[in-house]
Protein backbone atom coordinates (compact mmCIF):
# COMPACT_ATOMS: atom_id res chain seq x y z
CA UNK A 1 0.00 0.00 0.00
CA UNK A 2 2.55 1.90 0.94
CA UNK A 3 4.66 2.04 -2.60
CA UNK A 4 1.56 2.44 -4.42
CA UNK A 5 0.98 6.17 -2.19
CA UNK A 6 4.22 7.01 -3.28
CA UNK A 7 3.85 6.49 -6.77
CA UNK A 8 0.45 7.94 -6.67
CA UNK A 9 2.07 10.80 -5.21
CA UNK A 10 4.71 11.26 -7.48
CA UNK A 11 2.20 11.13 -10.12
CA UNK A 12 -0.02 14.26 -8.80
CA UNK A 13 4.04 16.03 -9.30
CA UNK A 14 4.65 15.24 -12.16
CA UNK A 15 1.13 15.84 -13.87
CA UNK A 16 1.17 19.22 -11.70
CA UNK A 17 4.49 20.70 -12.89
CA UNK A 18 3.76 19.38 -16.86
CA UNK A 19 0.21 21.60 -16.16
CA UNK A 20 2.58 24.53 -14.65
CA UNK A 21 4.85 24.13 -18.04
CA UNK A 22 1.61 23.76 -19.98
CA UNK A 23 0.13 27.10 -19.04
CA UNK A 24 3.46 28.71 -18.74
CA UNK A 25 3.62 28.25 -22.29
CA UNK A 26 0.28 29.03 -23.52
CA UNK A 27 0.43 32.27 -21.24
CA UNK A 28 3.88 33.53 -22.63
CA UNK A 29 2.61 34.03 -26.31
CA UNK A 30 0.73 37.11 -25.52
CA UNK A 31 1.52 39.99 -25.40
CA UNK A 32 2.91 42.19 -22.10
CA UNK A 33 0.74 41.53 -18.90
CA UNK A 34 1.00 40.69 -14.85
CA UNK A 35 2.49 36.93 -15.31
CA UNK A 36 -0.35 34.38 -13.82
CA UNK A 37 0.53 32.16 -10.37
CA UNK A 38 2.16 29.58 -12.58
CA UNK A 39 4.62 31.74 -14.13
CA UNK A 40 5.36 33.86 -11.19
CA UNK A 41 6.18 30.44 -9.15
CA UNK A 42 8.68 29.45 -12.12
CA UNK A 43 10.17 33.00 -12.64
CA UNK A 44 10.46 33.53 -8.81
CA UNK A 45 12.33 30.34 -8.56
CA UNK A 46 14.33 30.70 -11.98
CA UNK A 47 15.04 34.44 -10.51
CA UNK A 48 16.19 32.85 -7.12
CA UNK A 49 18.38 30.45 -8.48
CA UNK A 50 19.96 32.82 -11.18
CA UNK A 51 20.73 35.06 -8.78
CA UNK A 52 22.96 32.83 -6.89
CA UNK A 53 24.91 31.82 -9.75
CA UNK A 54 25.04 35.44 -11.53
CA UNK A 55 26.05 37.69 -8.83
CA UNK A 56 29.50 35.69 -7.72
CA UNK A 57 30.28 35.40 -11.34
CA UNK A 58 29.21 38.82 -12.39
CA UNK A 59 31.51 40.22 -9.43
CA UNK A 60 34.54 38.14 -10.52
CA UNK A 61 33.98 38.30 -14.07
CA UNK A 62 33.99 42.64 -13.39
CA UNK A 63 37.18 42.49 -11.56
CA UNK A 64 39.12 40.17 -14.03
CA UNK A 65 37.67 42.80 -16.34
CA UNK A 66 38.70 45.83 -14.27
CA UNK A 67 42.40 44.64 -14.15
CA UNK A 68 42.53 44.30 -18.75
CA UNK A 69 40.96 48.06 -18.49
CA UNK A 70 43.61 48.71 -15.91
CA UNK A 71 46.46 47.43 -18.08
CA UNK A 72 45.55 48.80 -21.22
CA UNK A 73 45.29 52.12 -19.11
CA UNK A 74 48.85 51.60 -17.80
CA UNK A 75 49.90 50.70 -21.46
CA UNK A 76 48.30 53.50 -23.05
CA UNK A 77 49.95 56.06 -20.22
CA UNK A 78 53.27 54.54 -20.95
CA UNK A 79 52.57 55.62 -24.68
CA UNK A 80 51.54 58.57 -23.98
CA UNK A 81 54.36 59.50 -21.67
CA UNK A 82 56.97 58.44 -24.23
CA UNK A 83 54.70 60.35 -26.93
CA UNK A 84 55.41 63.25 -24.65
CA UNK A 85 59.49 62.52 -23.86
CA UNK A 86 59.72 62.65 -27.76
CA UNK A 87 57.58 65.91 -27.98
CA UNK A 88 60.27 67.21 -25.77
CA UNK A 89 63.12 66.38 -27.51
CA UNK A 90 61.61 67.41 -31.00
CA UNK A 91 61.07 70.69 -29.40
CA UNK A 92 64.40 70.75 -27.87
CA UNK A 93 66.15 70.21 -31.36
CA UNK A 94 63.78 72.77 -33.12
CA UNK A 95 65.28 75.36 -30.75
CA UNK A 96 68.14 74.68 -31.19
CA UNK A 97 67.96 74.40 -34.96
CA UNK A 98 66.23 78.06 -34.56
CA UNK A 99 69.53 79.64 -33.12
CA UNK A 100 71.47 77.80 -35.37
CA UNK A 101 69.84 79.96 -38.02
CA UNK A 102 69.97 82.81 -36.73
CA UNK A 103 74.05 82.55 -35.55
CA UNK A 104 74.15 81.48 -39.48
CA UNK A 105 72.06 84.25 -41.05
CA UNK A 106 74.09 87.13 -38.85
CA UNK A 107 77.41 85.87 -39.79
CA UNK A 108 76.21 85.78 -43.38
CA UNK A 109 75.02 88.93 -43.08
CA UNK A 110 77.93 90.45 -41.60
CA UNK A 111 80.59 88.92 -44.12
CA UNK A 112 78.52 90.65 -46.95
CA UNK A 113 78.94 93.94 -45.01
CA UNK A 114 82.44 93.47 -44.83
CA UNK A 115 83.32 91.86 -48.06
CA UNK A 116 85.17 94.83 -49.47
CA UNK A 117 86.68 95.29 -46.40
CA UNK A 118 87.77 92.14 -45.34
CA UNK A 119 87.91 88.72 -45.78
CA UNK A 120 86.87 85.96 -43.18
CA UNK A 121 87.09 82.75 -42.58
CA UNK A 122 84.15 81.00 -40.46
CA UNK A 123 85.19 78.82 -37.81
CA UNK A 124 83.29 76.88 -34.74
CA UNK A 125 84.24 76.85 -31.16
CA UNK A 126 85.48 73.24 -30.60
CA UNK A 127 86.70 73.54 -27.29
CA UNK A 128 86.37 76.02 -24.00
CA UNK A 129 88.36 75.02 -20.16
CA UNK A 130 85.73 75.74 -17.46
CA UNK A 131 89.29 76.93 -15.44
CA UNK A 132 90.08 79.42 -18.05
CA UNK A 133 86.74 80.38 -19.52
CA UNK A 134 86.99 84.06 -20.19
CA UNK A 135 90.73 83.67 -21.30
CA UNK A 136 90.51 81.45 -24.29
CA UNK A 137 89.15 78.87 -26.91
CA UNK A 138 89.65 76.54 -29.35
CA UNK A 139 88.09 76.73 -32.68
CA UNK A 140 88.12 74.55 -35.76
CA UNK A 141 90.01 76.39 -38.41
CA UNK A 142 94.01 76.66 -38.99
CA UNK A 143 96.70 76.96 -41.16
CA UNK A 144 95.01 74.93 -43.93
CA UNK A 145 92.10 77.38 -44.27
CA UNK A 146 94.41 80.39 -43.67
CA UNK A 147 94.61 81.15 -40.18
CA UNK A 148 97.79 82.80 -38.47
CA UNK A 149 99.28 83.84 -35.57
CA UNK A 150 97.78 86.88 -34.01
CA UNK A 151 94.86 87.32 -37.00
CA UNK A 152 91.73 88.94 -34.91
CA UNK A 153 88.72 87.15 -34.13
CA UNK A 154 85.33 88.20 -33.91
CA UNK A 155 81.33 87.15 -33.53
CA UNK A 156 78.84 86.62 -35.53
CA UNK A 157 77.52 89.92 -35.91
CA UNK A 158 81.00 91.76 -36.10
CA UNK A 159 81.97 92.45 -32.28
CA UNK A 160 85.28 92.04 -30.81
CA UNK A 161 86.48 88.66 -29.87
CA UNK A 162 90.31 87.99 -29.43
CA UNK A 163 92.75 87.49 -31.37
CA UNK A 164 94.64 83.72 -32.83
CA UNK A 165 97.52 82.49 -30.46
CA UNK A 166 98.74 79.15 -31.41
CA UNK A 167 98.14 77.72 -34.85
CA UNK A 168 98.09 74.18 -35.51
CA UNK A 169 96.45 72.49 -39.35
CA UNK A 170 92.86 72.67 -38.73
CA UNK A 171 92.30 74.48 -35.41
CA UNK A 172 93.55 77.36 -33.20
CA UNK A 173 93.45 79.10 -29.91
CA UNK A 174 92.03 81.85 -29.35
CA UNK A 175 93.06 84.61 -26.84
CA UNK A 176 89.52 86.58 -25.73
CA UNK A 177 89.41 90.11 -24.89
CA UNK A 178 88.34 89.51 -21.87
CA UNK A 179 91.90 87.60 -20.35
CA UNK A 180 93.74 89.04 -17.92
CA UNK A 181 97.11 86.87 -18.25
CA UNK A 182 97.85 86.85 -21.68
CA UNK A 183 95.80 89.56 -23.31
CA UNK A 184 98.16 92.61 -24.42
CA UNK A 185 95.52 95.09 -24.53
CA UNK A 186 93.22 96.73 -27.35
CA UNK A 187 93.91 100.06 -28.79
CA UNK A 188 90.44 101.74 -28.61
CA UNK A 189 88.60 105.21 -28.57
CA UNK A 190 84.96 105.93 -27.81
CA UNK A 191 82.24 106.95 -29.83
CA UNK A 192 81.02 110.10 -28.03
CA UNK A 193 78.17 111.91 -28.71
CA UNK A 194 80.29 115.46 -28.65
CA UNK A 195 81.79 113.90 -31.89
CA UNK A 196 85.46 113.48 -29.64
CA UNK A 197 87.24 110.49 -29.65
CA UNK A 198 88.84 109.51 -26.49
CA UNK A 199 91.97 107.05 -27.14
CA UNK A 200 92.68 104.75 -24.59
CA UNK A 201 93.81 100.82 -24.33
CA UNK A 202 91.17 98.19 -23.26
CA UNK A 203 92.21 94.98 -21.29
CA UNK A 204 90.57 92.14 -19.36
CA UNK A 205 88.94 94.08 -16.06
CA UNK A 206 90.80 92.31 -13.01
CA UNK A 207 87.66 93.43 -11.14
CA UNK A 208 84.72 92.07 -12.69
CA UNK A 209 85.36 88.53 -14.24
CA UNK A 210 83.66 88.97 -17.77
CA UNK A 211 84.28 92.85 -18.39
CA UNK A 212 86.73 94.92 -19.82
CA UNK A 213 88.25 97.83 -18.42
CA UNK A 214 89.79 100.76 -20.54
CA UNK A 215 92.12 103.18 -19.57
CA UNK A 216 92.59 107.02 -21.32
CA UNK A 217 95.58 108.28 -22.40
CA UNK A 218 94.86 111.86 -22.28
CA UNK A 219 94.05 113.07 -18.51
CA UNK A 220 91.01 115.34 -19.24
CA UNK A 221 88.75 113.21 -20.60
CA UNK A 222 84.88 113.31 -20.76
CA UNK A 223 83.19 110.26 -21.65
CA UNK A 224 79.79 108.83 -20.60
CA UNK A 225 77.60 105.24 -19.68
CA UNK A 226 76.33 103.72 -22.95
CA UNK A 227 78.86 105.12 -25.16
CA UNK A 228 80.27 102.65 -27.48
CA UNK A 229 83.63 101.67 -27.53
CA UNK A 230 85.58 100.40 -31.24
CA UNK A 231 89.23 99.60 -32.41
CA UNK A 232 91.16 102.05 -33.30
CA UNK A 233 92.94 100.74 -35.99
CA UNK A 234 96.03 101.61 -34.68
CA UNK A 235 97.61 98.11 -34.58
CA UNK A 236 98.89 95.55 -37.69
CA UNK A 237 95.90 92.76 -35.27
CA UNK A 238 92.64 94.67 -34.47
CA UNK A 239 91.09 96.51 -37.97
CA UNK A 240 89.66 100.29 -37.14
CA UNK A 241 85.74 100.42 -36.17
CA UNK A 242 85.19 96.81 -34.70
CA UNK A 243 82.73 97.26 -32.19
CA UNK A 244 84.42 95.95 -28.96
CA UNK A 245 81.82 96.72 -26.05
CA UNK A 246 79.80 100.17 -24.29
CA UNK A 247 80.73 101.91 -21.43
CA UNK A 248 79.05 100.60 -18.06
CA UNK A 249 80.35 102.81 -15.49
CA UNK A 250 83.43 105.65 -15.57
CA UNK A 251 86.01 105.94 -12.73
CA UNK A 252 87.20 109.79 -12.53
CA UNK A 253 90.10 111.74 -11.05
CA UNK A 254 90.27 114.70 -9.02
CA UNK A 255 89.45 116.92 -11.44
CA UNK A 256 85.94 115.14 -12.65
CA UNK A 257 88.04 113.62 -15.37
CA UNK A 258 87.61 110.11 -16.70
CA UNK A 259 90.73 107.98 -15.81
CA UNK A 260 89.00 104.68 -16.78
CA UNK A 261 85.87 103.20 -17.62
CA UNK A 262 84.59 99.77 -17.35
CA UNK A 263 82.70 97.71 -20.62
CA UNK A 264 80.69 95.79 -21.03
CA UNK A 265 81.78 93.12 -24.48
CA UNK A 266 79.38 93.85 -27.29
CA UNK A 267 79.88 89.58 -28.21
CA UNK A 268 78.22 87.37 -25.88
CA UNK A 269 81.35 85.28 -24.79
CA UNK A 270 80.04 82.88 -22.67
CA UNK A 271 77.73 81.47 -25.47
CA UNK A 272 79.99 81.75 -28.36
CA UNK A 273 79.61 78.82 -31.41
CA UNK A 274 80.52 80.39 -34.42
CA UNK A 275 83.20 82.91 -35.05
CA UNK A 276 85.02 84.29 -38.10
CA UNK A 277 88.63 85.16 -38.04
CA UNK A 278 89.97 87.67 -39.62
CA UNK A 279 92.53 86.58 -42.72
CA UNK A 280 92.95 89.87 -44.49
CA UNK A 281 92.01 93.75 -44.09
CA UNK A 282 91.86 96.59 -46.89
CA UNK A 283 94.52 99.21 -45.80
CA UNK A 284 93.38 102.47 -46.23
CA UNK A 285 96.32 104.01 -45.05
CA UNK A 286 98.73 104.04 -41.69
CA UNK A 287 97.87 105.89 -38.78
Amino acid sequence: MSRLFSSRRLFVLLVSIILLIVLAGITLGGTGRIANFPEQIIMNTESAVSGLIYQPVSQVTSFFSGLSNLQQLYQQNAQLKSELQNYESIQSQLVDSKAQIQQLEKMLGYKQTVNQSMSLVPADVTGRDPSTWNSELLIDAGLNQGVKPDMSVVSPDGSLVGRVSVVSSNSAKVVLITDTQLGDGVSAFVQTSSGQQPFGIVVGSTRIAGQLQMSFWAPLIQVSVGEKVVTSGLSDIYPKGILIGTISSVQTGPQGSAQSATIIPAANLNYLQHVFVVTKQKRLGKH
